[in-house]
């Protein structure tokens, strides 16, 4: 099976980044695994996610039910929850050495994470802990953490602070209600993200028209790790275009 791996910070995060890439990604073949730093299958993190003082003491639960149908109507494979308190993500050690564990044990073909620039601190803290674990993992070290897997491309989505100039758009006009319906899911952030559903809408007409699609999804390739050869890159164009 082909995985791909992609993290975020907070269980809505990456429908609202890539919810059409990944239900693409899913219809034709690739299993998709999603990780979230704040999230936990169990219910049991410190979740601050809630805009009725009511459900404080089970916004938790809450959530992990509303990842869990969004999941199932995009695709994902499986959910991995790290239990991280949410606007405490720490790029600490043991985090760190957590995520070139799951990017040696699943062995992806690709990776997605948060934009670096994004406003959100748990948002930059994931960033920069996948970009750099994404090299680690490729690394002849810590071997008890697994055999080392050099993950060939790791792309960057955005969510509200958008790239200037994305290296690749995917047409989505085929799944962006799958998109729109997986956010729906997320009652308890609705209230939080007024006007969501239209942001996701306008701001896939926005990247769809870059590329002459009805909607599109944009992605910023990281260069942590160099890309393959040029020979291999003009292979590549020259097999696509014939």
């Amino acid at each position: 099976m082909v995985k791909i791996l992609v993290f975020g910070a907070h269980p809505d995060d990456e429908t609202i980044g890539m919810g059409g890439t990944i239900a693409k990604l899913a219809e034709v073949g690739y299993d998709v695994y999603v990780v979230t730093f704040c999230w936990s299958e169990n219910g049991i993190w410190e979740e601050t996610g809630y805009s009725r003082v009511e459900w404080r003491d089970r916004i938790s639960y809450m959530r992990r039910d509303e990842a869990l149908n969004a999941d199932r109507v995009l695709g994902v494979r499986r959910r991995i929850g790290l239990a991280r308190p949410t606007q405490g993500v720490v790029n600490d050690r043991e985090t760190y050495q957590e995520i070139v564990r799951i990017i040696r044990k699943n062995r992806p073909v690709a990776i997605f994470t948060h934009y670096y620039e994004d406003k959100h601190r748990d948002h930059r803290a994931v960033s920069k802990i996948v970009e750099e674990a994404w090299w680690k993992a490729s690394e002849n070290v810590l071997v008890d953490f697994g055999k080392p897997w050099r993950t060939p491309v790791l792309f960057f989505y955005e969510i509200m602070e958008l790239f200037t100039h994305p290296s690749h758009v995917e047409d989505i006009t085929g799944t962006l209600e799958t998109k729109l319906k997986a956010m729906q899911e997320f009652k308890s952030q609705l209230p939080v993200l007024p006007r969501i559903l239209d942001y996701i809408r306008g701001l896939a007409m926005a990247r769809g028209a870059i590329i002459g699609a009805r909607y599109g999804e944009a992605f910023l390739n990281s260069h942590f790790i160099p890309s393959i050869g040029i020979l291999d890159i003009l292979d590549k164009a020259e097999s696509e275009m014939s």
